[in-house]
């Protein structure tokens, strides 16, 4: 697979202003509730298409926001049944809007989503807008021209600025996540988008390749692979669709780490007898080594302003999460709560490290804790082996590897609210995944 640019496959206008649920429901889980509902309730009814043949895009387009609003735990989007009792279709036309329907006392909706799709010069062409129905008012309108490939991304784009405008924070529906799935008899690497959509093979060594990690910017993955007999590191460039070996040293080579600036890739190596970090420019040169020690030292990962590493040892004893100046030396522990703990993922704001925690009784499960280790909170409860935490852009949630159902496949879990949401048409036996960042 070749990496498109959105600045490519995307053209932008802006237009002026003129209760708990169950694990079965839905792929949905909720463990705990809070107090006050602050969410903000929206209508997302399906397009409407200029051309009947763009009918199943309109309706796909709005799916695609309506899941991207509810996936922020920010929005109640309103449910078909709670449309207005005449509605039966928007119109083209936006003129033809009847606003007053929507708001209430009508329906409970504070906001509303309207589309147009059409096409021009093979082109799909999106006319958004974001109503307020309080005062009856468009407050944000887009208008997107893409390929019809790229309606889906250019619905996400339309999310994040929903977000931005009601919220006030960027959202994150653009990006992608990788990861590592079955695929012949062995495993290959995977990007997809967030909501599981677009999934596409990127490897093709007919070996075990796993663990992936994606690039700052989304355009290279650092993964590793067996596929030359060893346990080696490789980048893949996405757009040329290359592999380049980037550690092939005697021994392990593993966990591979981008730097913020995407210049360098720490990573584990067992060359010296144990396991140790070790960080290298993203070509494969100039091999540095950051922990001198007899004990095991692995899963680096970076603080986002690039000063610190976290990492696992267990010169404790048990393995513990531990960090370190970038430059390397000795470490400080940020992990107590008991048992061992694996998996360091730090949050793109720098606020938190999630992590693998595995204590009596309670399996493998994910914790978040503050950056100085303070606070640690459980934020799974399968009773089953739940790994690879993985952060998404906007450090609102965390994706995770879960054998809650038997086999491995990916799932998200919201921090704050406890919500953890299966992630939707994933491929079999899914794992280590990396969480992207937004595409532009």
């Amino acid at each position: 697979m070749l990496f498109r640019p959105l600045s490519i496959a995307l053209t932008l206008t802006i237009l002026t202003l003129a209760s708990a649920a169950t694990a079965q429901d839905g792929g949905i889980r909720i463990d705990s509730t809070g107090a006050s509902d602050t969410r903000v309730p929206i209508a997302v009814p399906p397009f409407a298409s200029v051309e009947p043949e763009l009918a199943g895009i309109a309706r796909e387009m709005a799916e695609v926001i309506a899941y991207d609003l509810d996936f922020t735990d920010r929005f109640i989007v309103l449910k078909p049944t709670e449309f207005p009792p005449g509605f039966t279709g928007l119109s083209a036309e936006v003129t033809q809007l009847d606003l007053e329907m929507w708001a209430p006392p009508a329906t409970r909706a504070e906001n509303l989503v309207y589309g147009s799709i059409s096409t021009e010069g093979g082109q799909l062409v999106a006319r958004l807008r974001l109503f307020d129905l309080a005062s009856k008012d468009q407050v944000f309108g887009q208008e997107l021209r893409v390929g019809r490939e790229f309606g889906r991304l250019a619905a996400h784009r339309f999310s994040e600025e929903i977000m931005r405008y009601i919220e006030g924070e960027q959202g994150m529906s653009t990006s992608e996540i990788v990861f590592s799935a079955a695929a012949g008899g062995g495993k290959e690497i995977f990007v997809a988008d967030y909501d599981g959509a677009n999934a596409k093979q990127v490897t093709q060594h007919n070996s075990i390749s796993i663990k992936p990690k994606m690039s700052p910017d989304g355009t290279k993955i650092a993964y590793l692979s067996y596929k030359d007999n060893y346990p080696f590191l490789y980048v893949y460039n996405r757009t040329s669709g290359q592999s380049v070996r980037i550690s092939g040293e005697v021994g392990l080579n593993l966990s591979p780490a981008w730097s913020p600036d995407g210049s360098k890739i720490a990573m584990t190596l067992s060359k010296d007898g144990n396991t140790e970090i070790y960080v290298r420019n993203a070509d494969g040169t100039n091999p540095q080594r950051l922990t001198r020690n007899k004990f095991g030292d692995t899963s680096p990962v970076y603080s986002p302003d690039g000063s610190r590493i976290a990492f696992v040892s267990d010169r404790a004893g048990a393995p513990q999460i531990y960090v370190m100046p970038a430059s390397g030396g000795d470490g400080s522990r940020l992990s107590f709560q008991g048992g061992s703990s694996y998996d360091p993922a730090w949050s793109p704001d720098g606020a938190r490290i999630a992590y693998v925690a595995e204590k009596s009784g309670e399996g493998l499960e994910i914790y978040v804790m503050s950056a100085d280790g303070s606070n640690p909170i459980r934020v799974t409860n399968s009773h089953g082996s739940n790994e690879s935490p993985s952060w998404s852009p906007d450090s609102r949630h965390v994706v995770f590897m879960t054998t809650r159902a038997g086999s491995p496949e990916l799932w998200m879990v919201n921090p704050e609210t406890g919500i953890e949401r299966r992630m939707p048409t994933q491929r079999g036996r899914s794992e280590g995944p990396s969480w992207g960042p937004r595409r532009r």
